[in-house]
């Protein structure tokens, strides 16, 4: 599987950093199709007869509608309503499986698994049933109809079926993480090498690629898309995220609701994540504070010389009043002041 990859540290496991040069990979999968390697993402199965009950209590979105073959994202929350981990949650015949991030797999199952204690509520630590890999870019159909057994459904985003890859048993859903279309591919561990190289061998006439978690990044930033620990952490509200699709405003309780329906009732959170196009070629790093007439009035937390724009974008937190698109900002950079400007997210639209 590794094709030559270099390999790096990321939330300490040791993972593909790039198996080429991370602009070509990226512009791949802007171009055709690529496939990244996310099998240090986390599942856990939730089942039990007071599962829908229990569950719905603790994330943001609504458990209590998702049938099986469906997906929401959602996320859990401190009792103050600050964002402890994000998630997907796919709906199986008997079951829920939450999809986590590697850096809040632990704490995520830790938290979930306290309440087997209070009834008919059964949490699994399935990650080795549901290892992910995943195929980005337009052409991403294309593969997946190449490699699956059965015949492609239409499927919404995060919605899933079962299949067969390579003999082996697959659990396939829509999902981007780069702003293109995607698909992600559940097997178990035994068959991650396997499926990869069917992926690889299938994906040829599309011009496939193996594709590093650097130029996913890439590609994510692009997309505006946060990931926990670096856009988002425990010290963020939900809706300054922007992730209102991960949100339901009329379930009823669950943990941290009070604070996002207050932020809700108010009309605007104290502060969102915002794009910013920066001028110069030089990119900010995370941290470096944005201004506004001598004000502090955010900071910056992901960016990059954008290899499909051609220009320097970051993703950033600014203060209320100040995150309106077309509004005019300075970013320290390196001890310079360069100017930036408010832009409308996502930075990158797929074509079409």
């Amino acid at each position: 599987m590794s094709l030559g990859a270099t390999f790096g540290l990321f939330d300490g496991w040791d993972m593909p950093e790039r198996y080429s040069d991370s602009k070509i990979e990226h512009l791949s999968v802007r171009d055709s199709v690529g496939v990244v390697d996310l099998s240090y993402h986390g599942a856990i199965k939730i089942s039990g007869g007071e599962a829908a009950q229990f569950f719905n209590g603790m994330v943001t979105n609504n458990v209590k509608e998702l049938v099986a073959g469906g997906g929401i994202r959602a996320a859990f929350l401190t009792g103050h309503g600050k964002v402890r981990a994000f998630c997907r949650i796919l709906g199986l015949d008997d079951r829920y499986l939450v999809i986590t991030d590697p850096s809040t797999h632990e704490s995520v199952f830790k938290y979930v698994f306290q309440f087997t204690y209070a009834g008919d509520f059964k949490v699994e630590d399935a990650s080795d049933f549901y290892r992910l890999l995943s195929v980005q870019g337009p052409k991403s159909h294309l593969v997946v109809k190449e490699i699956c057994f059965e015949p492609v459904p239409l499927l919404d985003e995060h919605h899933s079926f079962h299949t067969l890859i390579a003999g082996h048993q697959a659990l396939v859903a829509r999902a981007s993480h780069t702003g293109e279309d995607g698909y992600d591919i559940f097997v178990p561990r035994n068959a991650l090498a396997d499926v990869w190289d069917f992926i690889l061998l299938k994906g040829q006439f599309h011009s496939i690629v193996p594709v590093g978690l650097r130029a996913l990044d890439s590609l994510r930033i692009e997309g505006g898309i946060p990931v926990y620990g670096v856009d988002v952490d425990e010290t963020n509200m939900m809706l300054e995220a922007g992730l209102a699709d991960a949100v339901s405003f009329t379930k009823g309780c669950y943990t941290g609701q009070e604070a996002v329906a207050m932020a809700t009732y108010r009309g605007h959170v104290s502060k969102k994540l915002a794009g910013l196009v920066v001028s110069g070629a030089v990119a900010p790093t995370r941290g470096d504070v944005i201004r506004k007439d001598g004000k502090d009035i955010g900071a910056v937390t992901s960016a990059l010389c954008s290899p499909s724009l051609a220009s320097v974008i970051a993703l950033a937190y600014l203060k209320y009043g100040f995150f309106e698109v077309g509004t005019n900002v300075e970013i320290q950079i390196q001890g310079e002041t360069v100017d930036a400007r408010v832009v409308e997210l996502p930075f990158y639209r797929k074509r079409g």
